[in-house]
């Protein structure tokens, strides 16, 4: 399999050019989502981009940065910060602010002293239009994981398209996506006019490179329907400590 090493510098909108590597591979997805273990592993490597010139903080470690959350759990509380790293914990959380296209980077880990097996143990999500739609970047352990469906693994749209390649790292250590969302396009009778497209550097690795989705990733086969141009970004409870830093975000609308 040739490897293609090119500059994603313009996609990401970076002040500074980002070397990335790229693989051409089959999407390995069937009805039931896969193997996961026929996707090719890679080298990956942290990305520990900083904001670029018109973004927006969404957590920096502090607790100012809490303020631009809200649980979707009202009896519930914005996670907790331990020494400058927020912890995943009893609720989803929201943007207060709403976005439409946008790219967004992100760093996470799964604690090193996590048993997972699956689709249990270092799970959560990145989810686009949640209120109305629900398009979501899967967050998983799958460095060591024994298995799961392909389209199930870190770095795939959620049961709709596996990553490319697998370029995890181990449990412990911290991972980072770069996302860049493309927001679907509706007409006034709900006609579908342009559909949502993701690509993920994941580790450094392209792994979708401008993927369109047909539906919402709450189950596959699904179809798109209208829904407001702009909604939160949804960071995903999965009864997991999933543990995150450095968020940003830039909005891409025009």
């Amino acid at each position: 399999m040739k490897i293609m090493r090119s500059s994603f510098s313009a996609l990401l909108t970076l002040t500074a050019a980002v070397a990335l590597t790229s693989l051409s591979a089959t999407q390995i997805v069937t009805a039931d989502g896969g193997d996961s273990n026929k996707i090719p592993k890679v080298a990956g490597t942290l990305q520990t981009t900083p904001p670029p010139v018109g973004a927006e903080v969404l957590f920096d470690g502090t607790e100012a940065s809490l303020d631009k959350w809200e649980p979707g759990n009202k009896d519930s509380k914005v996670w907790p910060i331990k020494n400058g790293i927020w912890v995943d914990t009893a609720t989803d959380l929201f943007t207060k602010k709403s976005y439409g296209s946008c790219q967004i980077h992100l760093e996470w880990r799964v604690p090193a002293n996590r048993e997972v097996n699956g689709q249990s143990g270092g799970n959560s999500g990145v989810i686009f239009m949640p209120k109305k739609g629900w398009y979501e970047v899967q967050i998983l352990e799958s460095h060591s994981n024994p298995g799961t469906y392909a389209d199930g693994i870190a770095g795939s749209i959620y049961q709709h398209s596996a990553p490319k390649v697998n370029p995890s790292l181990p449990k412990g250590e911290w991972q980072s996506y770069d996302i860049t969302f493309t927001a679907p396009k509706f007409g006034e009778k709900g006609e579908v006019l342009a559909k949502p497209k993701f690509t993920v550097i994941y580790n450094g690795v392209a792994v979708q490179e401008n993927f369109e989705l047909s539906g919402t990733t709450l189950r596959r086969g699904s179809k798109l329907s209208a829904h407001p141009a702009k909604q939160p970004i949804m960071l995903q409870w999965h009864k997991d400590p999933i543990e995150f830093r450095n968020i940003w975000i830039k909005d891409l609308e025009k």
